[in-house]
């Protein structure tokens, strides 16, 4: 059985084995987009990606491509991503190349279930925030020079993201409704807990 809801497109829950998610996408018609993600489901931009499409139920298909570090890409993917980084996504014939650009084309294509609130305060210092939370960790992570230091400044942004999801008045960033600022977060805090000690 569930080889076969994986296969329908149709499953109730998400799953990264899927290579098509159909939702409400009458039987016959294709998805309007493509999204070409890493095999192993490991990548956080591809993830902030798919964490929108499955909240936004964006029907798509999806094509398994390699991170660089896990192998080879094909050369169908070189020649569609001169670069080779992933996420891409093809919609409505246009590739897309990069994971925000990709987020933003789908919020606009797309515009039932909003994830991006208009005229919200709160976005733009939120977003900035988690690059920074990102940049401190990764710091922190690859710097073997003032690992004291690192530490702190990581541990001094992980208090200040707590106190923003404390006064949202939660569970998520901008209150009741997850919204792109949880879809942004999400993946790098899941890779920092399984990163750190």
């Amino acid at each position: 059985a569930f080889r076969q809801d994986l296969e329908s497109g149709r499953a109730a829950r998400a799953c990264s084995l899927a290579s098509q998610r159909l939702f409400d996408l009458p039987d016959g018609e294709a998805p309007r987009l493509t999204l070409f993600r890493d095999t192993a489901a490991w990548c956080p931009y591809c993830e902030k990606v798919w964490l929108v499409l499955e909240e936004k139920r964006v029907p798509y298909e999806v094509k398994k491509v390699n991170m660089n570090c896990y192998g080879d890409k094909p050369a169908w993917f070189w020649a569609i991503q001169p670069s080779g980084g992933i996420p891409v996504a093809k919609l409505d014939g246009q590739v897309i190349r990069e994971s925000n650009d990709i987020i933003m084309a789908v919020e606009e294509a797309f515009p039932d279930r909003p994830l991006l609130p208009q005229g919200d305060p709160r976005v733009r210092p939120l977003l900035s925030l988690e690059r920074e939370l990102f940049s401190a960790w990764f710091r922190w992570l690859t710097s073997s020079a003032s690992e004291g230091a690192q530490r702190a400044n990581f541990e001094a942004l992980l208090r200040r993201v707590d106190g923003e999801l404390a006064a949202s008045g939660g569970p998520y960033f901008l209150g009741a409704e997850l919204s792109l600022v949880d879809c942004m977060f999400a993946p790098f805090l899941e890779r920092m807990a399984a990163s750190l000690p």
